[in-house]
């Protein structure tokens, strides 16, 4: 198993329309879609700063996971309708994870 560690930053002042999208419908449909999300997060300090942790079988999984959700097209009308005044992000991070062999021995 690994984790995949993503980064999201709104372009200034669209922060919270960026949060609105994932509390009221992105959540939901990485649900619908069975996405196992370990976390999610804002910078203490920057709201502009979104942070979500999920996991997958491989890398192999997550990039089929993200090619099928990405061409869905409730995301594509989602993403259409939030963005009619613009874009909300700057840029996204994503940062695959697996733990050392040397934490797993220690059980």
């Amino acid at each position: 198993m690994i984790l995949e560690l993503r980064e999201y930053v709104a372009l200034p002042d669209r922060a919270e329309d960026l949060h609105r999208r994932f509390a009221d419908e992105t959540l939901a449909l990485f649900g619908e879609f069975g996405l196992d999300l370990r976390g999610f997060w804002h910078a203490v300090d920057d709201r502009r700063r979104i942070y979500y942790l999920c996991a997958f079988e491989d890398v192999d999984a997550a990039t089929v996971f993200w090619d099928a959700f990405r061409a869905d097209p409730r995301w594509i009308e989602l993403k259409e309708r939030s963005e009619a005044e613009g874009p909300l992000i700057e840029r996204i991070v994503s940062t695959y994870l697996t733990e050392p062999d040397y934490v797993a021995a220690r059980g």
